[in-house]
This record gives C-alpha cells, sequence and structure tokens, in this order.
C-alpha cells in the first residue's frame, strides 16, 4: 500500500502545479481593477487629495501586490515589442504605445520572440513567494481586496464553522442512515421499509433551499412555534466576558439545530438508499448463504460481513466530503447567516474580491485531490482483493 500512496503524492505536484496555475491565471484575468478598488476604498473619506496623490497610491499599492512584475516567467511577444510593457499600468498609455509600436516596427511585427523573465515574476511571487508574500505553499493567498486583510486569515475565521457544520453533519447521516440502510434491506416488504422509503424518498427530493426556509416558517416563526433562534451562531448581544467555554457552547446548540438539520436531510437520505440497495445486493451472494449455513447468526452477517463488502460506494459517497467542507453550503450559510465558507464565497464574488475566491477554489482543488487519495486507501483497507500496491 505505501508504495502506491508514494507514487500518488509524487503525481500530486503536477496535479497541484496546474491547479494553481489555473487558479492564477484567473485571478490574472478577472474583470476590473484590484489596485483601483483598493485606492478608491482607502479614499472613500477624500483622504486623497489630488490625482497625484491616487496615482501615488497606485504605485505603491501595485508594488506591494507584486502587479509591477511580468505576469509569468516567459512571454511570447512581437519582435518589435520591449520586453518592459509590463511596467505601464495605465491602459491608455499602453494602448498608445502598442500602436506605435505596430506603426514603427515593419517587418518586426510579424516575427515572434521569447522574453524569459527567471523567477522575478508574478506567478513565482503568487506561489512561492517573494516580496512581501510568502507564496501560497506556505499559505499566503495575499491580500483581499474588499477588506485589506490577508486572505488566510478571512478563510481561518470562516472555514471553523463550515468545518464544524460539514463534519457534524456528515457523521449524524452515517450515524443514522446506516442502520435505517440496514433495517430496510433485511427486510424489504415491512411497513417500516416502505414507510420509510417514502419518507427518504420526499426527503431527497426537496431543494435545500425550500427546506431551509420551511424549517424556519414552522420552528422559528412567531406567529407559528418560536422554538429556535431564526438566524446567527450565538446570541446577538454576544457572550458575556466570564462566560465559560461550556457555557457558550450551550447558548449556541439553539442555533445549531435548524442548520444541522439543513446540512443533514439529504445526505441522509442518499446514503440509507445507498446502504440498502447495496446491502440487498450482497444478500443474495454465495458467500452470505455459506455464512447462513455455517449457523452464523444475521447480526453477524449483516455487521461483519455484508456491509464491509458493499462499504465501497459509502467510502465514495464520504470522500466526497471534503472539498465540499471548503466551499461550504452557500445556500444553507445564506439561509441561517451562518459566517462560514459558503456565506463568504457570496459576499467575496458579490464584491469582485478575486483574490478570495481564487483561494477557495484552489483550497478546494486541492482536497478533492486528497479526497481521492483517502477514498482509494480506504477501498484497499476495506477489500484487500484490491491490489492497490500494483
Amino acid at each position: 500500500m505505501w508504495p502506491y500512496v508514494l507514487k500518488r503524492i509524487l503525481w500530486f505536484i503536477p496535479t497541484l502545479f496546474a491547479v494553481t496555475l489555473i487558479g492564477f491565471i484567473l485571478l490574472a484575468n478577472a474583470p476590473g481593477d484590484g489596485v483601483n478598488s483598493l485606492v478608491m476604498s482607502s479614499n472613500s473619506g477624500g483622504s486623497l487629495k489630488t490625482t497625484q496623490d491616487i496615482e501615488q497610491q497606485k504605485t505603491y499599492w501595485r508594488k506591494q501586490l507584486g502587479l509591477d512584475l511580468p505576469l509569468f516567467y516567459f512571454s511570447i511577444c512581437k519582435l518589435s515589442e520591449p520586453d518592459t510593457l509590463y511596467k505601464i499600468n495605465d491602459d491608455v498609455e499602453l494602448e498608445k504605445a502598442k500602436k506605435h509600436i505596430k506603426t514603427t516596427g515593419g517587418y518586426k511585427n510579424y516575427l515572434p520572440k521569447i522574453v524569459w523573465y527567471g523567477s522575478s515574476n508574478q506567478y513565482h511571487r503568487w506561489l512561492f513567494g517573494g516580496y512581501n508574500s510568502k507564496g501560497i505553499i506556505r499559505g499566503d493567498f495575499g491580500l483581499s481586496i474588499s477588506k485589506k486583510e490577508p486572505v488566510i486569515a478571512i478563510i481561518k475565521d470562516k472555514l471553523i464553522w463550515s468545518l464544524f457544520f460539514s463534519i457534524l453533519s456528515i457523521i449524524l447521516a452515517y450515524a443514522i442512515s446506516v442502520p435505517i440502510g440496514i433495517k430496510i434491506a433485511r427486510q424489504p416488504e415491512s411497513k417500516f421499509s416502505k414507510g420509510s422509503q417514502f419518507i427518504l424518498f420526499l426527503m431527497y427530493s426537496m431543494p435545500s433551499f425550500f427546506v431551509g426556509v420551511l424549517l424556519l416558517m414552522l420552528f422559528a416563526n412567531p406567529d407559528v412555534l418560536s422554538i429556535f433562534p431564526p438566524s446567527g451562531i450565538k446570541p446577538i448581544g454576544g457572550y458575556d466576558d466570564d462566560t465559560s467555554l461550556l457555557e457558550k457552547f450551550i447558548d449556541s446548540v439553539p442555533y445549531m439545530i435548524l442548520p444541522l438539520i439543513c446540512y443533514t436531510y439529504s445526505s441522509l437520505a442518499f446514503i440509507s438508499k445507498l446502504t440498502a440497495t447495496s446491502i440487498q445486493e450482497q444478500l443474495q451472494l454465495d458467500y452470505i448463504k455459506t455464512a447462513k449455513a455455517k449457523g452464523l447468526n444475521e447480526k453477524t452477517i449483516i455487521w461483519k460481513h455484508a456491509l464491509k463488502n458493499s462499504a465501497l460506494p459509502l467510502i465514495t459517497v464520504f470522500s466526497s466530503v471534503f472539498p465540499s467542507i471548503v466551499g461550504g453550503s452557500v445556500i444553507i450559510e445564506s439561509i441561517f447567516t451562518i459566517p462560514g465558507m459558503g456565506l463568504e464565497t457570496v459576499r467575496a464574488i458579490i464584491a469582485q474580491d478575486y483574490p478570495v475566491v481564487i483561494a477557495i477554489i484552489t483550497l478546494s482543488s486541492i482536497l478533492t485531490i486528497f479526497s481521492y487519495l483517502l477514498a482509494d486507501i480506504l477501498y484497499a483497507w476495506i477489500d484487500p482483493r484490491i491490489r492497490i500496491t500494483k
């Protein structure tokens, strides 16, 4: 197994390089001018009086963000173009320069050349670090345009809540749905099986935004049942200074009930049905009949043999959870005002805060890669017939 794991990890290197390159291309070609947004938001109080002050601030921020460097390690351009066009940060001036080159370049306008910039470029700085940056390999995704804070600091605060709800919901989903699926598989014609399958199908067919709004209307509405608070993750007034960690958790529990239901119900329905189908298929196989003939009780046959051999689809579902943790659930977090990654993604898109958006996309891609590795390892652990070392 370990040679295979090492081989997969080595394959991660070019894959991660491709992921970061795509993320950088998206960031570099995102519409709008991040530097202009930074300067204009800084000048909202009118602190910059003249155009010269504004231009000085733009030059300052371009240097701070590394935008005064060439984009990549090399560029392919016309033979008539100088290799310093990237230093012109004014679009009007850049167009004038290109027009002048086109007019005076002659035959050189039709001949290509490759300009090598080395490690002094935006992508190298973004990936490995450089002036005023540690690089994303050390967790530095740059500066948020709208908040003027490090992107990693923003993501850290939001990721905790997305992790909490995602992990807890998947634990609840498996803990509830696997026993239900086994009971359905053991007694497919019973009233419980038929009734539960109808309820599970109904749950799976309902979209999360509808369930979220319905839960708020029924259980957080003073006109119906005001049992739970409608939004947030803690009391509006916050916690008292002398409140212990346990007391904070107890005060926050009512805020978590409805979002957890909304997070869990769809997975619960899907995993229950998947478990029931997989167990039913296993119960028809010869090795189960042999186990019964040897006198093994039904509980041992189900939990020790049938469930283990039908776990591969369940592992596949489990491995898909990790990427969703970073992205969070945009709809659920928006409905219940949970300060997680989903709500932060919406905010960043509306504010055109592209460094935050690209950081979320990059982290989701990295976790997707690692989730595939985890799934392969679990496959081999559950089913030794999988020759994972080859």
